[in-house]
């Protein structure tokens, strides 16, 4: 985190003061990484920007920031995928401006009331705000920690930005999802009231660390002293941070697993402190009275109140680094008893393995947290014996929980030995693959990429690599594809430009390839279905149906699905209208249809049109909650590495089949069982369903809902970086395709052999 008061009068009347706290993700110190590249680039560039509107210098300064880390994740393989969250304030006179990304929050506590200023870019928060979720199912969610937005993971970001007037006695709370996800408003609020700025940074993290917090919280405390007035628009010059002009300190924390980095303070002077936050909870903290602009009536005051400000940041800077080493230095853990303690820990992670694995994680990650606390301290040699003995069986008895936890919920932990990962080369051309689809001729599969210039391009492998064939020549940009479940043909949506009466027109067509072929046979489609703006963009396939989704971008909520007979291309039923914003459609038989809504939800419709009651989508049910997967293997696993660890859903029963809207679908035969796929980007997974008892998936007793089981769940971090679609292989029952992007450049196609579910065959 850092935070940044300018000494200059001026300086502080046209930027006010900045507090930033963010938290990194990724593997290989990917997130230390990514955490400091935004603090440093943040507090630089906002100040070096030269407009006075706070919103437009702070937005560009936090886009600069995810370009940076951006690009310096695709310099490094190692570093792909690594990002971070950003919670970003900047006050000046009587404002309070907020920017956020990811789940990293700010809170405003004026008297006894406690208000969230920022919103939650997660999976459960996007579940909540659709009314999916209640606040407290989405505290004890599985997939509570998934984040749907952050800096670096793509080379744009969209970012919130908030505003909220200030006055005096008021404070802001900025804090990364360690703190909030383990304190109550009504803990914040009491705490924050009760005790002075640095006082309740410690309480704050004592308090989460009670409640089973992690040991990378992360928080600002700012108390509002006094108020000034907002400043009139005008010029100003820019100046160099951390230089003389102002009051610069960033704090961070070197043990952390998710982006805390070496402690610097101020002007450059950095230490290094290896410790728990359990026997330290004040990780770090920067308590400072909010910058006011001197009043007209009262320059000279203003002036002094200036300095005052800088003055008591650097005292209570001075307290954090007296603190710290007061409880980290001055009270170091007690070898004998920490060594005790892991002891017992490991012990009895050995007897849960079989049991409850998920627990034993906790039971080494709890261990491992212990033994770190012992890093700086002097050992005895039987000590530091016992210590790397711990550290051995630690890793070891880690690596059969990852493998039992696996095991037991039917996780395949990718790459196996028949994993196949084979880059894409583009060679001369321009553009990259949006999405895969995969025909079959005599036996053999044959791949086909619908790039992001909207032509189609054959895939031909060469030495475990792929690259892209000239675009077929369709006359037209396709919109989108799907294979025959029989993989025999490729369907495709065309949108056809023209000019009638000097007026730019577009057309749509309906077309067919035949695998192994080049030229495609297309029908027109018919204008009457192209009503209130809509035009086809989605298109499933099972048998002798081709399911075509118009909509539009005005009305995304608002939608018709129209039958195609897959000889004629001709409608074969009236449209059938629904209400949903659906983003991706896969086709099972008997018309069973599913659906993925923008909300993330699935929902099943059995199609049919023309009757007296329209049919309408329901949620799609799993025979049991789905168990997250773990973000790293057996294999992958180190002494260095963090113990990862993962919440069991408690709930029996079905529940809803519940995604993100980055996922797509797609459906297959395996040994004459319908399966459903889901391709989900954001936890890097795959899954396949198929209808509980076998068979097709028609509906019951007047409903067309269905129940689907789990039979295998695939997950990779780092092959899924960012999944863009899966299809099954026509020519083989037990084989996926994948298409993933790695890094900005690089993208691979990936086979999963799902013959065994739980483990590598």
């Amino acid at each position: 985190m850092a935070y940044v008061i300018p000494k200059d009068p001026q300086v502080m009347a046209t930027k006010g003061s900045l507090f930033i706290v963010a938290d990194g993700m990724g593997g290989h110190a990917a997130g230390e990484v990514a955490s400091e590249i935004a603090v440093d680039t943040v507090s630089t560039a906002y100040y070096q920007d030269d407009s006075d509107d706070v919103p437009v210098a702070l937005i560009r300064a936090i886009k600069r920031a995810n370009a940076a880390i951006h690009q310096r994740a695709a310099e490094n393989m190692l570093r792909s995928g690594m990002g971070t969250t950003c919670v970003a304030a900047v006050l000046r006179g009587n404002m309070a401006y907020i920017a956020n990304v990811g789940d990293s929050r700010a809170y405003l506590i004026r008297g006894k009331t406690v208000k969230q200023i920022s919103q939650d870019h997660s999976w459960v928060a996007e579940q909540v705000r659709a009314g999916l979720l209640t606040e407290d199912q989405a505290r004890t969610h599985a997939q509570r920690n998934v984040i749907t937005r952050s800096l670096g993971t793509q080379p744009d970001v969209e970012i919130d930005i908030f505003t909220e007037p200030l006055q005096e006695g008021d404070s802001l709370v900025l804090c990364t999802d360690g703190l909030s996800g383990l304190i109550t408003e009504d803990e914040l609020q009491e705490i924050v009231n009760r005790f002075v700025p640095q006082e309740s940074v410690y309480h704050l993290v004592e308090r989460a660390n009670e409640n089973g917090g992690p040991d990378n919280i992360t928080a600002i405390v700012i108390r509002v002293n006094e108020v000034g007035v907002e400043p009139p628009p005008r010029q100003r010059r820019p100046v160099t941070v951390g230089g003389p002009e102002e009051d610069t300190a960033i704090l961070e924390t070197a043990a952390s697993p998710r982006g805390q980095t070496g402690t610097r303070y101020g002007n450059g002077h950095s230490g290094t402190f290896s410790f728990s936050a359990r026997s330290a909870p004040a990780l770090a903290e920067a308590a400072v009275a909010a910058p006011a602009l001197p009043r007209p009536k009262s320059r000279r005051r203003g002036r002094i109140f200036f300095l005052t400000v800088a003055l008591v940041a650097v005292v209570l800077l001075a307290l954090a680094v007296g603190s710290l080493y007061y409880l980290v230095l001055r009270q170091g853990p007690d070898p004998d008893q920490v060594l005790a303690q892991a002891t017992t820990l490991v012990n009895r992670a050995a007897d849960e393995l079989s049991s409850d694995p998920a627990r034993a994680l906790q039971d080494l990650a709890t261990a491992q947290q212990s033994l770190r606390t012992l890093q700086g301290v002097a050992l005895s040699d039987a000590q530091r014996a016992q210590l790397t003995s711990l550290q051995r069986s630690l890793t070891s008895s880690t690596q059969a929980a990852l493998v039992a936890y696996n095991k037991r919920f039917g996780i395949t932990s990718l790459p196996c030995s028949n994993t196949g990962v084979s880059p894409i080369n583009t060679g001369s051309i321009a553009t990259h693959a949006r999405s895969l689809a995969v025909l079959q001729q005599k036996g053999k599969a044959l791949l086909y990429a619908l790039g992001e210039d909207n032509q189609l391009y054959p895939l031909m492998q060469v030495n475990q690599q792929y690259s892209l064939q000239s675009h077929l020549d369709l006359d037209g940009k396709v919109l989108s594809m799907a294979s025959a479940n029989d993989g025999s043909q490729l369907y495709l949506l065309l949108a056809h430009s023209g000019q009638n009466q000097g007026a730019t027109t577009t057309s749509y067509e309906l077309a067919v390839l035949q695998a192994g072929q080049t030229k495609a046979k297309t029908t027109p489609i018919d204008t009457a279905l192209l009503a209130n703006g809509q035009v086809p963009s989605l298109i499933a396939v099972w048998d002798s149906d081709i399911y075509v989704v118009f909509s539009s971008k005005q009305a995304p909520n608002s939608a018709q699905i129209v039958d195609f007979d897959r000889t004629k291309l001709a409608a074969k039923q009236a449209p059938l209208p629904i209400s949903a914003n659906v983003v991706s459609i896969a086709a099972f038989p008997n018309n069973q249809l599913f659906l993925l809504l923008g909300d993330g939800s699935v929902q099943s419709l059995q199609y049919s049109s023309g009757k007296a009651q329209e049919p309408v989508p329901v949620p799609v049910q799993v025979q049991r909650p789905i168990p997250s997967a773990l973000p790293i293997s057996d294999q992958g696993f180190t002494a260095a590495t963090p113990v990862p660890t993962v919440a069991v859903p408690s709930q029996q029963g079905p529940v809803p089949l519940l995604t993100s809207n980055k996922a797509t679908l797609a459906a297959g035969l395996v040994n004459h069982i319908p399966h459903l796929y889901v391709a989900d980007s954001t936890t890097h997974r795959l899954l396949s369903f198929t209808p509980l008892g076998g068979g097709s998936a028609g509906g019951t007793s007047g409903s067309n809902s269905i129940l689907l089981q789990l039979t295998g769940q695939y997950a990779s971090p780092t092959l899924f970086a960012s999944l863009r679609n899966v299809q099954p292989d026509p020519a083989s029952a037990n084989q996926l395709y994948a298409l993933a992007q790695n890094t900005a450049s690089l993208f691979t196609v990936i086979t999963v052999n799902t013959a065994s579910s739980g483990s590598c065959a």
